[in-house]
C-alpha cells in the first residue's frame, strides 16, 4: 500500500505489459539527489539524509534563479499519508503548511510558528482566503466517512465550519480544491463523480453555484490578477493547462503540467509543474499569453506546487525522500544497511538466506496522478553480504501496476503478492517465473501484505470494506492454498473479530497456521496488538501504544514469543520495539537516529530487518524579478 494515495481500479481494465525476469537491477531506481548543508549521518554506518533540502548546485552556471529556504515538513510514514502541503498567502507573508494532522503558520522572512488543528482528521487540501487572514482546510476523518471544510484563523487560532448550513447541489462538502478569486467575491471548486469532472463557481457565501467548465479529469482551479480562471484537464492520456478552464484548446501542448498553479501579481506569468527525464518535476514559468517556457529549478527529485504572493516572490515545494531496508541483532542493537536504493517492505526466504522487498523510483507526483501504474517491483538480495547492495540481486517482478509484499511458501515454490495489475488484490506465481500470476483473492480495497503460514496451508491479508453508511474499515482474510500445486484449496473467507470495532492494519502468524496475531488502529495515535485463533473469535488484546504511524506493520517471532512493532521513543524518531507475545513490557530494540517501519523477524529468529525513511518536503523562495 506504498504511495501517498491510493485508487481503485475497476477489475477487467487494461493493464500494462508485465515483465518477469530474474536477474538484474531496474534501471529507473530513483537517483539518490544531492545534500543539503544541513545533513545529518545516521549512526551505524547507515545514509546520509538531507534534512533542509536538496539544493541544486551550481544554480548560476546552469541560469537557474538563487533559491531561499523557507521550512520543512516531515511525512511519518511511506504509506497511507498524503504529501505536506503548503500554500503562500496572498499578501506574500505567511506560509502554511500541514504536518500529519496538523495546519502550521509561520512567517516567510522567519518566525515562531503557530499550529492549529482538531488531532482527529487528515489534512486534504488548503487555501488561503484574500484576506491573508483565514485558511480554508478541507479534512477527512480516519474511517473515511465524510470530509468537511473548516476555516482557521491566523490571529486567534479559532477554528469553524465553511458555510455551515449549506445545501446545495453540488454538495459543498465534497467541492474539492477550492480557490477564492482575488476579490473575494467567487469560489471555484471541482466536484467529480462517474467519470465527469465539473468546476463550479460559487458566490463567498457557498451560494448561487453553477458550472464553469466540464471535463473528463478537470483539477487544481487558480485564478489570475484579472480574474480569469484557469484548471488543469486530462484527455487523451495527456494533462494539459487551460486558460481559461473552459477554452477548447490548451495554452500550450509541448510540456505535461501538474499543479498546482499559480500567476505572478501582474498575471503575465504563469507557474507550474512538469517531468522531465526520469519522470521527476522541475518547476517552470511560461508567458500567460503564450510563448517559451522556462525552467526555475534542477533537483534531483520532485520540485512542485508553486504559490506566488502580492510581492513577487514565488514559494514551492521540493520532495526530499529516501527509504532503505537494514537488519538489527532481535535482541536489540545497532543497525545495518542492507540496501542503499529505494527499497521498502522486507519479508525473509524460509532459510533465512535472502530478503525480498519492494523497489522503485518513487516519482511521488507523476506517479501518484496514474496510480496504480507506477514503478513499484518486487526484488530480492541476500541477507549475509558484508556490504548493502546497490541493486536487487534478482528483480522478481517488474511492472507497471504497484507489486510489493511478497511472500514465498514454505516449500519455495509459490509467491503471494500484492498488486494492482487489474485490482488491488492477492495475487500467486510460480518461483521460478514459469506460468502466468493470477489472482487468488476477491474485490480487494487498499488490500495489504500476504503472509504464509509455516504449515503451507494458508495464507493471511487484511483488506478494507465500506460500509452502508460510506464508512471504510479493514478486516483480515485467510486463502486456504496447496502449496506443492498452489491451487486454492478453501475460497477467501474473512477473519470474525467478535465485538471488534477497530480498523486491522497487518495480521501475521503466531504459529503454524491455527492462531493469528494482529495490529490494528483506532484513530490516528491509537494503535493495539490484538490475538484471535484462524477461525475467528472474540480477540484478546496483547498491548496499546500510540503511534502515529499507521501502516508500519508488525513481525512474529518463529517461535511465536515476540512480537515486533513501530513506535515513536523518546528520541522523536519512529523505533522497533518488541513485546512478549502473551502481554507484558515493551522493549525497544533499535536506537540510531533514523524513522523505522515495516519489521519482519528473520526465521532464525536472531535478526530483524526493516524499512528505514526519511520523507519530507521542503519549502523554498524565489525572490522577485529572478
Amino acid at each position: 500500500m506504498t504511495g501517498p494515495a491510493k485508487a481503485v481500479r475497476r477489475r477487467g481494465a487494461t493493464a500494462r505489459r508485465t515483465v518477469v525476469v530474474t536477474s538484474g537491477p531496474d534501471d529507473r531506481t530513483g537517483a539518490p539527489g544531492c545534500v543539503h548543508p544541513a545533513s545529518r549521518v545516521l549512526a551505524a554506518g547507515l545514509l546520509v539524509f538531507a534534512i533542509g533540502g536538496c539544493a541544486e548546485a551550481p544554480r548560476a552556471e546552469a541560469g537557474l534563479p538563487p533559491l531561499h529556504y523557507v521550512a520543512s515538513a516531515e511525512q511519518v510514514g511511506p504509506v497511507a499519508y498524503r504529501d505536506p502541503l503548503g500554500v503562500v498567502s496572498p499578501d506574500g507573508r505567511w506560509l502554511a503548511y500541514t504536518e500529519r494532522d496538523r495546519l502550521h503558520l509561520v512567517p516567510v522572512a522567519g518566525g515562531a510558528t503557530r499550529v492549529l488543528g482538531s488531532g482527529a482528521s487528515s489534512m486534504r487540501f488548503i487555501a488561503w482566503l484574500p484576506d491573508s487572514r483565514r485558511v480554508a482546510v478541507r479534512e477527512r476523518v480516519f474511517d473515511r466517512s465524510r470530509q468537511e471544510w473548516w476555516l482557521y484563523d491566523r490571529t486567534d487560532g479559532a477554528r469553524e465550519p465553511l458555510w455551515p448550513g449549506r445545501n446545495a447541489s453540488p454538495d459543498l462538502l465534497a467541492l474539492d480544491m477550492l480557490a477564492w478569486s482575488p476579490d473575494g467575491t467567487t469560489v471555484a471548486g471541482v466536484s467529480s463523480g462517474g467519470g465527469e469532472s465539473i468546476v463550479w463557481l460559487l458566490d463567498a457565501e457557498g451560494a448561487n453555484p453553477r458550472p464553469a467548465a466540464t471535463g473528463t479529469r478537470l483539477s487544481f482551479p487558480a485564478w489570475s490578477p484579472d480574474g480569469q480562471l484557469a484548471c488543469l484537464s486530462f484527455e487523451d492520456s495527456h494533462q494539459r493547462l487551460h486558460l481559461p478552464c473552459d477554452a477548447p484548446g490548451p495554452l500550450f501542448t509541448d510540456q505535461e503540467v501538474y499543479g498546482p498553479l499559480a500567476f505572478s501579481p501582474a498575471g503575465d506569468q504563469v507557474y507550474y509543474a512538469a517531468p522531465g527525464e526520469g519522470g521527476f518535476l522541475d518547476l517552470w514559468a511560461r508567458p500567460a499569453a503564450g510563448g517559451a517556457p522556462t525552467r526555475l529549478t534542477g533537483f534531483a527529485r520532485d520540485a512542485y506546487a508553486p504559490t506566488a504572493g502580492a510581492d513577487g516572490r514565488i514559494l514551492f515545494k521540493s520532495q526530499d525522500y529516501r527509504v532503505f531496508v537494514a537488519t538489527a541483532p532481535a535482541a536489540g542493537g545497532p543497525s545495518t544497511p542492507l540496501t542503499t536504493f529505494q527499497s521498502e517492505t522486507p519479508t525473509w526466504s524460509w532459510d533465512g538466506s535472502e530478503v525480498a522487498f519492494t523497489f522503485g523510483s518513487w516519482r511521488h507526483v507523476t506517479d501518484d496522478f496514474h496510480y496504480p501504474d507506477i514503478a513499484q517491483h518486487i526484488g530480492i538480495v541476500g541477507a549475509g553480504a558484508r556490504e548493502p547492495h546497490d541493486a536487487p540481486e534478482r528483480v522478481v517482478r517488474q511492472s507497471y501496476s504497484e507489486d510489493q509484499g511478497m511472500h514465498t511458501s514454505p516449500n519455495g515454490r509459490w509467491i503471494a503478492f500484492h498488486t494492482h495489475e487489474e485490482s488491488d488484490d492477492i495475487w500467486l506465481m510460480a518461483a521460478d517465473g514459469s506460468g502466468e500470476a493470477r489472482m487468488i483473492s476477491e474485490d480487494g480495497h487498499e488490500t495489504g501484505w500476504a503472509r504464509w503460514s509455516a504449515d503451507g496451508r494458508w495464507i493471511l491479508f487484511p483488506s478494507y470494506r465500506m460500509d452502508d453508511a460510506g464508512a471504510r474499515r479493514a478486516h483480515l482474510f485467510v486463502i486456504g492454498i496447496d502449496q506443492e500445486t498452489g491451487q486454492v484449496t478453501e475460497p477467501q473467507a474473512r477473519i470474525e473479530l467478535v465485538g471488534f470495532e477497530q480498523d486491522v492494519i497487518q495480521g501475521e502468524w503466531a504459529d503454524a497456521g491455527e492462531t493469528v496475531i494482529f495490529e490494528a488502529a483506532e484513530a490516528v495515535g491509537r494503535k493495539s496488538l490484538w490475538r484471535v485463533p484462524r477461525t475467528g473469535g472474540t480477540p484478546e488484546r496483547l498491548h496499546n501504544y500510540g503511534s502515529d504511524q499507521i501502516h508500519s506493520g508488525i513481525g512474529v517471532s518463529a517461535d511465536g514469543r515476540w512480537v515486533a512493532y513501530v513506535d515513536r521513543a523518546g528520541d522523536g524518531f519512529f523505533q522497533i520495539f518488541r513485546v512478549p507475545a502473551g502481554g507484558g513490557a515493551a522493549e525497544q530494540l533499535t536506537f540510531d537516529p533514523s524513522h523505522k517501519t515495516q519489521p519482519a523477524y528473520s526465521p532464525a529468529g536472531d535478526r530483524i530487518a526493516f524499512t528505514v525513511f526519511d520523507y519530507r518536503v521542503h519549502f523554498w523562495r524565489i525572490e522577485a524579478g529572478f
